[in-house]
C-alpha cells in the first residue's frame, strides 16, 4: 500500500515538474489601451486634467477653453507652427468679431505673405487691434515690405519653406574690406522690420497734412509713404538708396557708410532740428519737417524699416533724449542728427550721467539697453506676498531725478519674483512694485540705491500686503490593500512661459516669452480632486511644483476616478505653454506554452495614432514585444487602413530595417491614389503576413 502511494507521489511529482518546465510563465503585462497627445495654454489661475473616469479604460481630457472662432482656428491652422500658439494666444484675448476680422486676413492672404500678417495678428497688442484701426494697413505694410525688396541691392528676403515655414533677410556689409553676406536672425526680422508699430503711435492709415486716422488715397502708411513719396525740394529715400551696395561699411559716425549713412543724410536733408509740437506718427513728422530728438528717432526708426534695416526706437527718460538702434550681429547706436553711428559713448562724452536706457518693441514690450551707454551697477528686485512666496508679474517703476515722463525705466517680476536691472553710476534710483495683490509703497516711491556705483550689486526685497493663490496640498497614502489594474504614464515638458504686463507710456499689453515654464503637477482621486477644485486642503500623489518637465509612471491604486492635474493656480499673471503625451495601460494575463525548439511567433502591439484626431498626419506606432526571432524586419509587415465600410483605401508599408522592437509609419489623410479621403472615422489594422494583429480606430479631419 505504501509502494503504491509512494509511486503515485513519484508520478504526480514528475507531471508537476513537466507543467513547471512547459510553462515559463503566467505573467501579468501591461497592454496600452489609449493614448493622447496635446499642447494647451494654461493661463493664470486655470488648470487642465488628463483623468481617467471609475468604470472606464480611457483618458479623458479636460483642457482651458480659448474660445475661438472658427475662422480663428482656421488661421491657426494655416500659421507656420512657431506661430501657431503665439497666434492662438493673442485671438483669445480678442472678441469673436475682431478673431473674425484678422483671421479672415490671413485665411485670404497668399503666398508669400502669410506668415508675415500672422506675426502681425499674433503680436500686436490686443488693445490695438480692437480699437479702431484699419486692419487692411496690415495687408499693405506686408506688400509694400516685398515690393521695396525688389528695388534695394544691399538686402534680400529670403523665405524659407516647409510646415516651419519663416522668412528673413540676408544683408550685405563691408568690414575690414571684406563684403559679408550676413542672415539676419528670424526673431529680429518680424519684430524689427516687418512689425508695423514703432513706438507710441497707432499704426494705421495717416492724413499726412492732420496727423489723424483717414482711410486711403488721403490717408497713408509709413512704409510705402516715405520709400516712394516726396514733398516738393526734398529727395526721395528710395532714390537715396538705389545705389548702395552694403548695409553699411561698418565706419563710425561717416556718411559714407552704406545704406546707413544714406539715411542719415536723408534725415539732415528733410528734417529741422528745432523745438516744435510733438507728434507720434511718421508721416505727419515727415510734414512737418521740423522737430526734437523723440521725432527724429520715430522717423528714423520708420525710415529704417522701410529700407529693411532692423532698427528699434531706444529712450533715456533720464535724460529727456530718444535715438535708434540697429542691427548688424548686435544692437548699434544711431542717431541721425548728430552724426552719431556706433557711437554710444558720446551721450557721456557730453557730461550726461545715463540713468537708463531700454529699447521698445511694437507689443510696447521694453527691454535694457543702459550697459551700451554707461558704466553700470545692477539692481536685483525681489518681490513676495505676505506669506513669503514669490509674485510674478509684479510691475516695478524706476525713477532717477531729473526724469521726465513717468520714470527711468520699468520691469515685470518672473516666475521666482525676480527682475534685474542695469542702471547707470552716480544717480540716486527711487522705485515703486504695483501688483494686483497691492502696492509697495502704497504711495509714492522708496529710495533704492543712493549714488550708484559701477560694478556694485545692489537688492531690494519687497513685501506686498496680499497673498497669492496657493495649493494646499500634502502627500496621500496609499490604501491597504492598492489595486494594480491600469497605470498612467505621462510626459510634460513647458518650453515656455508668458508674461503679461501693461507698458507705462501707451499701457497697451505686451506678451513676453520666457523658457522654461513652470507648472505644478499632482495626481489625486475625485474625492481630494474636489477638495482642490474648491481651494480646500487635499492630499496627492506625485506633487511636483514650480516643475518644467517631467515624466510620470504612476498605478492607479484603486477603481476609482483619477485626475492627473497640470495646475497654474499659484500664479497671477504668468500662462504656461504645456506640452503632454500620456498613455493609458491595462493589466492584461497571459499563458506561454515553451515549444522544444524555441519560442512562439512574436507578438506585436500596435498603439493608438497621434495627434488623433488629426488634419494634416498622424503617426502609428508599433511594439514587438516578444524579443526572440531576430530574423524578422518590419518590411515584411503592413499597415491597411480601411474605410466605415470595411473597403481596404490604403497600404501602408513599414520601413525597411533590421528588427529593432519599435517602428512607425505615417498616414497623411489619403487614400491609394494619393487623394485626400472625406473627413470621418477610419480602421488600421497591422497585417504579418495574412494574419490581422490588431485593429485601432482613427478620426480624420479634412481642411
Amino acid at each position: 500500500m505504501n509502494n503504491t502511494l509512494n509511486n503515485v507521489k513519484t508520478i504526480i511529482t514528475i507531471i508537476i515538474a513537466h507543467i513547471i518546465l512547459t510553462v515559463t510563465s503566467i505573467d501579468a503585462e501591461w497592454t496600452l489601451i489609449d493614448s493622447t497627445y496635446f499642447t494647451s495654454l494654461v493661463p493664470a489661475g486655470e488648470r487642465c486634467c488628463v483623468s481617467v473616469q471609475s468604470s472606464t479604460n480611457y483618458l479623458e481630457l479636460t483642457l482651458p477653453s480659448d474660445n475661438l472662432t472658427p475662422d480663428a482656428e482656421a488661421a491657426v491652422r494655416i500659421a507656420p507652427n512657431w506661430l501657431k500658439m503665439d497666434l492662438r494666444d493673442n485671438f483669445r484675448r480678442l472678441d469673436e468679431e475682431d478673431q473674425n476680422l484678422y483671421a479672415g486676413l490671413i485665411n485670404i492672404a497668399i503666398y508669400p505673405y502669410i506668415d508675415e500678417i500672422c506675426f502681425e495678428v499674433a503680436h500686436i497688442a490686443p488693445q490695438i487691434l480692437s480699437s479702431s484701426m484699419n486692419p487692411q494697413v496690415l495687408l499693405e505694410n506686408v506688400e509694400s515690405l516685398y515690393e521695396i525688396d525688389t528695388y534695394l541691392d544691399y538686402v534680400e528676403i529670403v523665405d524659407n519653406d516647409g510646415d516651419d515655414y519663416y522668412s528673413t533677410v540676408v544683408y550685405r556689409v563691408l568690414e575690414q574690406g571684406d563684403t559679408l553676406d550676413i542672415e539676419l536672425p528670424q526673431e529680429l526680422y518680424y519684430w524689427y522690420i516687418v512689425h508695423p508699430k514703432l513706438h507710441k503711435e497707432t499704426p494705421d492709415y495717416i492724413n499726412p497734412g492732420t496727423g489723424n486716422p483717414e482711410a486711403p488715397p488721403t490717408g497713408v502708411f509709413w512704409r510705402d509713404f516715405l520709400m516712394n513719396y516726396n514733398d516738393d525740394g526734398y529727395p526721395l529715400l528710395l532714390h537715396c538708396l538705389d545705389t548702395c551696395s552694403v548695409l553699411w561699411k561698418t565706419q563710425q559716425n561717416s556718411l559714407d557708410n552704406g545704406a546707413v549713412g544714406a539715411l542719415t543724410q536723408w534725415i539732415l536733408d528733410v528734417m529741422t532740428f528745432q523745438s516744435y509740437t510733438h507728434h507720434d506718427q511718421p508721416v505727419r513728422i515727415y510734414r512737418l519737417h521740423i522737430g526734437t530728438c523723440s521725432v527724429h528717432s520715430y522717423l528714423t526708426a520708420a525710415a529704417a524699416r522701410a529700407a529693411l534695416i532692423p532698427a528699434v526706437v531706444n529712450v533715456m527718460y533720464s535724460n529727456n533724449h530718444k535715438i535708434i538702434e540697429f542691427w548688424d550681429r548686435h544692437w548699434i547706436a544711431w542717431e541721425p542728427v548728430n552724426t552719431f553711428i556706433d557711437y554710444p559713448e558720446g551721450y557721456e562724452n557730453w557730461g550726461w550721467d545715463v540713468a537708463a536706457a531700454f529699447n521698445w518693441r511694437g507689443d510696447s514690450y521694453i527691454w535694457d539697453a543702459t550697459e551700451k551707454y554707461t558704466e553700470i551697477c545692477t539692481l536685483n528686485v525681489n518681490v513676495t506676498d505676505n506669506n513669503g512666496q514669490p509674485v510674478d508679474g509684479a510691475r516695478i517703476k524706476i525713477y532717477s531725478s531729473p526724469c521726465v515722463s513717468w520714470g527711468a525705466t520699468a520691469g515685470w517680476t518672473n516666475y521666482n519674483g525676480g527682475k534685474q536691472f542695469l542702471l547707470g553710476n552716480n544717480r540716486t534710483f527711487n522705485a515703486q512694485v504695483t501688483s494686483n495683490i497691492g502696492n509697495y509703497p502704497q504711495s509714492g516711491m522708496e529710495t533704492v540705491i543712493t549714488n550708484s556705483e559701477a560694478g556694485q550689486c545692489y537688492e531690494w526685497n519687497v513685501t506686498l500686503p496680499g497673498a497669492i493663490p496657493f495649493l494646499d496640498v500634502s502627500t496621500a497614502t496609499m490604501p491597504d490593500n492598492p489595486t494594480d489594474d491600469y497605470r498612467i504614464v505621462l510626459e510634460y515638458n513647458l518650453h515656455e512661459e508668458i508674461l503679461y504686463g501693461n507698458n507705462f507710456d501707451d499701457n497697451n499689453c505686451f506678451s513676453q516669452k520666457d523658457s522654461p515654464g513652470h507648472i505644478d503637477f499632482f495626481i489625486c482621486d475625485e474625492e481630494n480632486f474636489n477638495y482642490y477644485t474648491v481651494n480646500e486642503r487635499f492630499q496627492a500623489f506625485e506633487i511636483n511644483q514650480n516643475s518644467s518637465f517631467d515624466t510620470v509612471d504612476f498605478v492607479l491604486p484603486s477603481a476609482d476616478s483619477w485626475y492627473t492635474v497640470f495646475s497654474n493656480d499659484e500664479k497671477l499673471y504668468l500662462t504656461q505653454e504645456l506640452q503632454v503625451i500620456a498613455k493609458l495601460y491595462q493589466k492584461s494575463f497571459g499563458i506561454m506554452l515553451e515549444e522544444e525548439h524555441g519560442s512562439l511567433y512574436p507578438e506585436f502591439i500596435l498603439y493608438h495614432n497621434y495627434p488623433n484626431p488629426f488634419r494634416e498626419k498622424t503617426v502609428i506606432s508599433l511594439e514587438c514585444i516578444n524579443r526572440v526571432d531576430a530574423a524578422v524586419t518590419w518590411s515584411q509587415h503592413s499597415i491597411h487602413i480601411y474605410d466605415l465600410a470595411g473597403r481596404l483605401i490604403r497600404t501602408l508599408s513599414l520601413p525597411s530595417s533590421p528588427f529593432s522592437y519599435h517602428s512607425s509609419v505615417m498616414w497623411d489623410g489619403t487614400d491609394s491614389d494619393n487623394k485626400p479621403v472625406s473627413s470621418g472615422i477610419y480602421f488600421y489594422s497591422l497585417k504579418v503576413g495574412d494574419k490581422k494583429i490588431d485593429t485601432k480606430k482613427c478620426m480624420f479631419l479634412k481642411s
